[in-house]
């Protein structure tokens, strides 16, 4: 019988590719389906990237492994004009996405790993590849599921003599959180305190909906926070897998170990792609505003699907950033269970079965098993034809919505319809 790592065959497939393919496969079907599930940036990549790319298609040379130093160094500037962060390029680490090198500091690191509930679907299955301790630390819908100081030091003293490492996410995926500063500043108390490590994913830094970027955790506690980014959101290129890692020198022990272990799994990230992505990174004007403009479309639709699910009276969190929210359909309980619908998993089954709307269930986001609770993306939209459409029209309203993202609007009347006939 062939043996296998049983650490690994306790996975699943990650529950967000999986919806997408699904989703995928009905649409070939020519099923029309409402994609609430998977949160791919629906924008086209700035025209000066893609163009970057095609200049430099021929080069086929392998490069240093922790990547380009040309864009260490324009990512190390992007840090300090863009999110207020200062890292050397030698604190710069390239790699095939931030889920690659979130995977990668995990495996390194040693101890308890800390999640709070509500976070993204695959910190949990790669701590668990690895076999590794963890916990799941409670939030609440009434703080949008951030995660609280208090909540944080709570876990902290039950846990004090092993080295702790806390992942947190903001914006956030999949509440739509964005995280305070004053909110930022008493976690990192904790944290200095417990001497906690920070792996702090900022992947959707400038995808906010109120400021040019997010708040950063490393203003308060730089010693020990590790911050990941990449091309896959604010730059709309997920496709493209290039992510990046940025490590204070106070945490160098890390520098020759990462390198190792890039040196002897992926060994080096795309030419091409890494050169394109220094372009990314050099954010000319035009880009800039691309990407403002993208977020305030966002911002918008947003809005719309938060009222009106709202007036369903679906309790939801109010996204502040990022393409999510979550759902939570307990005001319907009882109906739901009169139809065979006791928790998330079976509503998110019955929903796409019969109503062709795809969600996420919450339970992968670390909710109970037995809640209704479940995650919404709002991005099932034509975005260069939705941009093209704004920069004429510059406003977005509910007939915008209509007219230009039928999928949102016919969706979510779809699910108007469903729930007031159960």
């Amino acid at each position: 019988m062939l043996q296998i790592n049983k650490n690994i065959l306790q996975l699943k497939p990650s529950a967000t590719l999986a919806i997408n393919q699904k989703v995928k496969e009905l649409r070939q079907n020519d099923e029309v389906v409402y994609h609430f599930g998977f949160g791919q940036s629906p924008f086209k990549i700035h025209h000066s990237i893609t163009e970057e790319l095609k200049k430099n298609v021929n080069n086929n040379h392998y490069l240093p492994s922790t990547g380009l130093p040309e864009l260490k160094n324009e990512i190390s500037n992007f840090l300090s004009k863009y999110q207020d962060l200062k890292f050397d390029s030698e604190a710069i680490f390239i790699g095939p996405g931030s889920k690659e090198l979130l995977y990668q500091l995990i495996y390194l690191l040693e101890g308890m790993f800390l999640i709070p509930k509500a976070s993204w679907v695959s910190y949990l299955p790669q701590i668990k590849a690895k076999n590794a301790d963890y916990k799941i630390i409670k939030t609440n819908i009434n703080n949008n599921y951030k995660l609280t100081a208090q909540e944080l030091k709570n876990v902290c003293k039950d846990h004090r003599t092993i080295q702790k490492t806390l992942i947190i996410n903001s914006p956030n995926n999949p509440t739509g959180a964005v995280y305070t500063n004053s909110e930022l500043k008493a976690i990192a108390k904790v944290c200095k305190i417990y001497d906690v490590i920070i792996l702090s994913d900022e992947i959707y830094s400038q995808v906010n909906f109120e400021d040019d970027f997010s708040p950063s955790i490393v203003t308060y506690y730089p010693e020990k926070t590790i911050v990941f980014g990449g091309l896959s959101k604010v730059f709309s290129a997920g496709g493209y897998r290039l992510g990046f890692t940025a490590i204070p020198f106070s945490m160098n022990a890390l520098y020759k170990p990462l390198q190792s272990f890039f040196s002897e799994t992926f060994s080096a990230v795309s030419s091409p792609i890494q050169f394109a992505a220094i372009k990314a990174y050099q954010m000319n004007s035009d880009l800039e505003n691309y990407i403002k403009d993208c977020s305030k479309i966002l911002k918008e639709v947003s809005n719309y699907v938060y009222h009106s699910l709202e007036k369903m009276n679906i309790k939801c969190t109010k996204p502040q950033g990022a393409f999510y929210m979550i759902i939570d359909f307990n005001y319907y309980e009882d109906r739901l269970i009169k139809i065979g619908v006791e928790n998330a998993v079976g509503l998110c089954n019955y929903l796409l079965k019969n109503k062709k709307i795809a969600l996420l269930p919450g339970q992968d986001f670390y909710f109970d098993e037995t809640s209704l609770t479940c995650r919404l993306t709002f991005v099932d939209f034509d975005g260069e034809y939705v941009y093209n459409s704004y920069k004429i029209e510059e406003s977005i309203d509910s007939e915008f919505i209509k007219i230009h993202t039928p999928n949102i609007y016919n969706g979510l009347k779809t699910l108007e319809d469903f729930l007031s006939k159960i």
